[in-house]
């Protein structure tokens, strides 16, 4: 819809996991790379964990790319409510595994045989499982059940298990204590920091056709950090809120009343009393907020919009810090993970 008006080829805020979106900061780079040693050295299960929206999803479709093009067999299951039987039918048919018995015991049977072709054929079999903080209890017994179909040598099924911070707090309880000592990959994701945040958003926008500018400047991103958390979900809703509003007004420059009309839309508060940047807000943004009534959206631009532009306003254009090198060499981390995984095989 504003793609055209913005100059942009493609939707850069679009709330689909594509992993070529992908922004590889440190943390998705250690996250990622932890993931594919461990399944290449098929040290046991891997987890990762991230609050609600931090991108977990869209790393594992990286990961499934990695896995596929050296040859993995690969099957991810992202709707974690199913019966035991359901589990069992989803996966055998995700890793092409014909069995026309209903019964556990001759889908073990016909699953093994499998496992272990694929794996003469030098092609390991990985299960991946999100939203794992949902699995009922016994499905979880299943998982580590299957850990143990293995030859002398290595396992027969590598699995990534995926899910919110609850995964963590159900792994510690009493009874899951044997799925836990399995885990010997824990990777992490947490909400992105403002250095970070301004390195997504101008990822996203480079992505989405914006080569020479960007839209946002270190104000707005300040603000979009104290609204969102840092939230990639919440960053590319309201990003793209604020595109679409500006677009509905005709503004081809994105301001705060904007990036606040469309946080208004889309009922987020500032998260803080600061604006993100470690600058506290003016009183009256504090008070209001601390009475419950949203904070007039200019409360961060007085100071914000001034960070990091040798004491200048910004316009709301100014000129991208793409590409760095830091971030250059990282975005090439998905090419070089590929090229260690032949090794690791």
């Amino acid at each position: 819809m504003y793609q055209g008006f913005y100059n942009l080829k493609e939707n850069p805020f679009r709330l689909s996991p594509d992993p070529a979106y992908l922004c590889m900061t440190a943390q998705h780079r250690e996250a990622l790379a932890g993931l594919v040693y461990s399944l290449c050295n098929d040290v046991g299960l891997a987890a990762l964990v991230g609050e609600a929206g931090t991108g977990k999803t869209t790393l594992l479709y990286s990961l499934l790319n990695l896995l596929e093009r050296r040859h993995f067999v690969t099957a991810m299951i992202n709707n974690p409510t199913m019966s035991r039987a359901e589990f069992y039918d989803f996966m055998l048919a995700k890793l092409d595994v014909e069995c026309p018995s209903s019964l556990k015991s001759r889908q073990l049977i016909a699953l093994e045989g499998v496992l272990r072709r694929n794996l003469a054929a030098g092609k390991p079999s990985v299960l991946i499982v999100d939203e794992a903080q949902r699995l009922p209890t016994e499905l979880l017994e299943e998982i580590r059940l299957l850990l143990n179909m293995e030859t002398p040598r290595e396992k027969l099924l590598r699995i990534v298990v995926s899910g919110q911070q609850e995964l963590v707090e159900i792994l510690r309880r009493p009874e899951m204590r044997q799925l836990k000592q399995r885990i010997s990959c824990l990777c992490k994701l947490e909400p992105l920091s403002l250095a970070e945040l301004r390195e997504y958003v101008d990822h996203r926008l480079l992505l989405g056709g914006m080569a020479a500018q960007t839209l946002f400047s270190e104000g707005h991103i300040a603000l979009i950090h104290a609204y969102t958390g840092g939230i990639p979900r919440l960053v590319n809703s309201l990003c793209d809120g604020a595109l679409r509003t500006g677009f509905g007004m005709q503004s081809r420059v994105i301001t705060e009343a904007i990036i606040g009309e469309a946080a208004k839309d889309l009922d987020l508060d500032l998260e803080t009393d600061f604006a993100g940047d470690g600058r506290l807000l003016p009183e009256a943004a504090r008070i209001e907020k601390r009475d419950g009534v949203r904070a007039p959206v200019v409360a961060a631009s007085a100071t914000a919009a001034v960070h990091g532009n040798n004491g200048t306003k910004s316009n709301g254009v100014m000129g991208t810090q793409l590409p760095l090198e830091s971030y250059a060499s990282r975005q090439k981390s998905l090419g070089f993970l590929a090229g260690l995984m032949e090794r690791w095989k």
